[in-house]
């Protein structure tokens, strides 16, 4: 299935949580993943990774021993990944991100890991302060120890949307802005 920015446009109309017109562009993918030190990580989340450009790029420089779980909302968005890609690395739920403790669970029973990453293109202006923090304190625990929570989103937004609750939870909290990709990242 050829994804293109119709059918993101489709999914903006009929699906609230999605907030972008368009998948992110290369450069924007190339920007936050240049973050992952590659060689020693061995989970992966991904909030939110629409048709999977994020997804692809990360299993391509992904070891052989890592893994990726993926949380997407949107149905037709979870359907494009199972089609799309085929790796045991892989696993998609269509499910909400305030579940991640949940799903990691239901992923590893009764060992307990903890990501390495957590990629996320959610949103987060669209969901109410009590959704966000929800989201937010399970991302945290949902980390290891030195793990780093990547947020990127489409559009600019205040600082106490996502910054200003970011620092309550994380010790170190920067912020960038790109306005070369289509849609812009912060």
């Amino acid at each position: 299935m050829k994804i293109n920015t119709l059918y993101y446009l489709k999914n903006l109309i009929t699906d609230i949580h999605v907030a972008s017109v368009t998948p992110t562009s290369r450069f924007g993918v190339e920007k936050v993943l240049e973050k992952i030190n590659f060689p020693e990580t061995k989970l992966v989340l991904e909030y939110g990774p629409g048709t999977g450009n994020f997804t692809t790029t990360l299993l391509k420089n992904m070891t052989v021993n890592s893994k990726l779980i993926a949380i997407e909302k949107n149905a037709d968005f979870c359907k494009v990944l199972h089609k799309n890609i085929r790796d045991p690395r892989f696993s998609v739920f269509e499910d909400s991100a305030e579940n991640v403790l949940d799903i990691l669970k239901s992923c590893n029973g009764s060992s307990n890991p903890k990501a390495d990453y957590i990629i996320s293109g959610i949103p987060f202006s669209l969901l109410s302060p009590k959704k966000r923090m929800v989201i937010l304190r399970n991302t945290h625990r949902a980390l290891k120890k030195g793990g780093k929570f990547l947020a990127y989103q489409a559009f600019f937004q205040f600082h106490e949307v996502l910054k200003v609750p970011l620092e309550e939870l994380f010790e170190d909290v920067q912020a960038q802005y790109y306005m070369f990709p289509l849609p812009p990242i912060l």
